[in-house]
């Protein structure tokens, strides 16, 4: 049974400071966790409910209900949580990028909601979008409501924190092309025609306000998702998906 310190320890992790400073998070739930223990991550804790229905070569520690409730970020816990260490920074993973043949990948300027960068986060993994560049302002990673929401994604989709505009730049000295979505940019199947042989990185802004002006500055290119309805704009995680999927299909 743990501990009353090590349940604290665990519910400690909902804060993103504890988080940063420990190297550690949460992921609950059995898909999630099964995908945790196939990453080769660290593994510094697994606990379960009794009737919680996981595999017994998991070899999880059994915990009460009330004492999962305690660890749980959930108000309604699903009965597995596995505490995981988080993954050492990727060395050069923008030159990784730019020595691949032409792709496309994602930038994320202020994102705020965890739902829509889970959701990013597992669309990119089903597009073969390996790598997501986010500015310090963005939603943490690792907060519970994004690793939920990726469905295991998060293992396989490298998110890497950088100084954005100073990011953005880096790719222009290496002739990526940095497309910002805005909605007097160019249309996007348009665009793409012209982007079969180049290396481009699709910058999205925030849910409320779009691309920052500092943002704005660094890109080359404009794009747009064109539509006919009477919305003013597309939700992130949709937009995010309707770009992969362009590219993907294009």
């Amino acid at each position: 049974m743990p501990t009353k310190n090590e349940i604290l320890a665990v519910r400690a992790l909902r804060n993103r400071k504890t988080r940063q400073i420990e190297c550690k998070f949460t992921v609950e739930g059995r898909k999630g966790v099964s995908e945790a223990l196939a990453s080769g991550w660290p593994v510094h804790g697994l606990f379960a409910t009794a009737d919680s229905g996981i595999p017994d070569d998991w070899n999880a520690e059994r915990v009460s209900s009330r004492e999962m409730e305690r660890m749980s970020h959930f108000s309604s816990p699903p009965g597995v949580l596995a505490v995981m260490g988080m993954p050492g920074t990727t060395a050069g993973d923008l030159e990784s990028f730019t020595a691949s043949p032409p792709s496309l990948a994602l930038a994320l300027d202020g994102l705020s909601d965890p739902g829509n960068l889970g959701t990013i986060i597992r669309t990119a993994d089903w597009f073969g979008c390996q790598r997501i560049w986010v500015s310090g302002d963005t939603v943490d990673a690792f907060n519970p409501k994004v690793v939920q929401a990726t469905m295991g994604a998060i293992f396989r989709v490298g998110i890497t924190v950088v100084d954005l505009k100073e990011f953005l730049l880096d790719c222009h000295q290496k002739s990526v092309t940095v497309a910002g979505l805005d909605l007097q940019g160019e249309p996007l199947p348009k665009a793409r025609n012209r982007w079969s042989e180049t290396h481009v990185m699709a910058v999205l802004g925030s849910e409320s306000h779009g691309l920052s002006p500092s943002i704005k500055e660094a890109c080359t290119d404009f794009i747009t998702i064109p539509g006919g309805g009477g919305m003013e704009s597309l939700n992130a995680a949709i937009a995010a998906g309707i770009v992969l999927a362009h590219w993907s299909i294009g």
